[in-house]
């Protein structure tokens, strides 16, 4: 077994469950717009769509017309990120590794910076936080894995990578780091764990339990 000596979080439906608290924050916003659309469609069907793009498209033209687009995104942006809530069971998991540790999303950096310490994480992580806008090429390209080893000065194979999206873990295994899929975050669907072995994870942790017992089993030589 391969001796690792950096664990990397996603950050996104991994250590702050973002998906179902954008979905709640973003659904109220639209029936204010008189389009009205359930939590499980959103997360079904919207998912990691930028709110303005979602403006755009499900919105009338003479709605748009009178409505500020971009001051109703950036309205969203801050309710979702004032009210983000780590994982259950994350900080344990967090707590758990004595190895160093980072963040790697594909969000912006200040809303990777901003969901860390709202939940009470910062202190873990000693600054190491890598966003999409730092390489050419965003998840599900392996640029911004790299790109991390190359700034935490480690090999790939030397990564522990935790994940919970298809492109995230595809990211990281084409990078040539191993993966663990985690499918515990509130958002996740059936079937999701399948899909992550499916492109790449090692194993899946369905709950932050199963998580602890597999970082146990991977890190138990280092």
């Amino acid at each position: 077994m391969a001796r690792y000596k950096q664990v990397i979080f996603d950050c996104d439906g991994v250590l702050v469950d973002t998906e179902i608290v954008a979905a709640e924050v973003t659904t109220k916003m639209f029936a204010r717009c008189n389009v009205h659309i359930s939590i499980e469609d959103y997360i079904a069907k919207y998912t990691g769509k930028t709110i303005s793009g979602l403006f755009q498209s499900l919105l009338a033209p003479e709605d748009l017309e009178r409505i500020d687009v971009k001051a109703l995104a950036e309205e969203c942006d801050r309710d979702i990120y004032e009210q983000l809530r780590a994982v259950a069971g994350m900080k344990e998991v967090v707590s758990y590794i004595t190895l160093p540790k980072a963040v790697v999303s594909n969000s912006r950096l200040w809303q990777v910076k901003k969901a860390v310490r709202h939940v009470g994480l910062e202190e873990a992580f000693g600054g190491n936080y890598f966003s999409a806008e730092m390489v050419a090429n965003p998840k599900p390209y392996p640029d911004l894995y790299l790109y991390a080893a190359e700034k935490l000065k480690v090999s790939p194979d030397q990564c522990l990578v935790i994940e919970d999206s298809k492109s995230g873990v595809k990211a990281a295994a084409t990078a040539g780091m191993a993966v663990i899929g985690f499918a515990g975050a509130s958002h996740i669907s059936s079937g999701h764990a399948e899909e992550l072995l499916e492109v790449g994870a090692k194993k899946v942790a369905k709950n932050p339990d199963e998580l602890l017992q597999l970082l146990n089993d991977y890190l138990a030589e280092c």
